[in-house]
């Protein structure tokens, strides 16, 4: 009867929840459902299918699922790793973390600020005669060059005579006045309109009114005023839109007066706010 009593007593207690009920603790592996937003509501992320549908951020082909991290280990950022640890199982805790906890604050160093409406120059110098050391030059035009052979930059029509090669190549521009150059990386051709002892003088080719493309924006941008000094654009806006680069994504926005590129992570300076679950502690 004792044993029976002793027994009855701990099913009590598990079913009481006061034993037997595992809690996070660094180093467990866990999985979680969660539900990412910002303090204004927005959802930005969700391990949950019919939450990102009802966001609009359902992907197809992407698996919606518990997300799998072991705690402590750097799987996720700082306050959701924190802030895991003490749940149990079928527990559901709202975590708020600040942007230390998370994403870090935003380095103005890695925001360009474009005016919409810029002057530029009408003309640029370049020097008649110019290096460059062999490596690149051989990357770019090959080897088994000599002194006095011309050669023809890759995709422009503009050609140099090797003057000399050593660890460096020195070359000088074939051009003269009058001259029409082009390069299939620059927004506009050019002419020749003066050339002394040192320098080559190119003036832009462009009208009033023309459309531009410049390399690597995802937008155009139109001329809007010319003169021998200078030249006036517009750059004409699109929606926001991401560019990758080698160094990571860069997030474009235009306002009234200028183009915003935001090279930090875009929830770089947010206290987010994670609805989490725990599904399962897997030791």
């Amino acid at each position: 009867m004792k044993k029976l009593l002793i027994i009855l007593i701990a099913v009590i207690l598990l079913f009481s929840g006061c034993v037997g009920q595992k809690t996070v603790k660094t180093g467990d592996k866990i999985s979680v459902d969660y539900t990412g937003s910002l303090p204004e509501g927005k959802v930005f992320d969700t391990s949950i299918e019919s939450v990102a549908k009802e966001n609009n951020l359902y992907a197809p082909g992407k698996e919606y699922k518990p997300l799998k991290l072991t705690v402590g280990k750097g799987d996720v950022i700082p306050g959701f790793d924190e802030g895991v640890v003490g749940m149990k199982v079928g527990e559901t805790k709202t975590l708020t973390i600040p942007p230390e906890k998370a994403y870090g604050k935003s380095n103005p160093m890695m925001i360009q600020v474009i005016p919409t409406i810029e002057d530029v120059p009408a003309t640029r110098v370049i020097p008649k005669v110019f290096e460059v050391p062999l490596s690149q030059f051989e990357r770019t035009l090959g080897k088994d060059h000599k002194n006095g052979e011309v050669v023809k930059i890759p995709e422009t029509n503009i050609n140099l005579t090797i003057l000399n090669i050593t660890s460096n190549v020195s070359l000088s521009y074939n051009l003269k006045a009058g001259d029409h150059i082009w390069s299939s990386r620059a927004p506009w051709n050019e002419t020749v309109v003066k050339i002394d002892e040192k320098n080559i003088t190119l003036k832009a080719n462009l009208s009033n009114n023309e459309v531009i493309q410049l390399q690597g924006a995802p937008w155009n941008t139109t001329v809007v005023g010319l003169s021998n000094v200078n030249i006036t654009m517009r750059h004409n806006p699109i929606p926001d839109t991401v560019i990758p680069t080698m160094r990571g994504m860069i997030r474009v926005h235009f306002n009234e007066t200028s183009i915003i590129m935001d090279q930090n992570p875009e929830l770089a300076g947010k206290t987010l706010i994670f609805k989490v679950t725990l599904k399962s502690i897997d030791k």
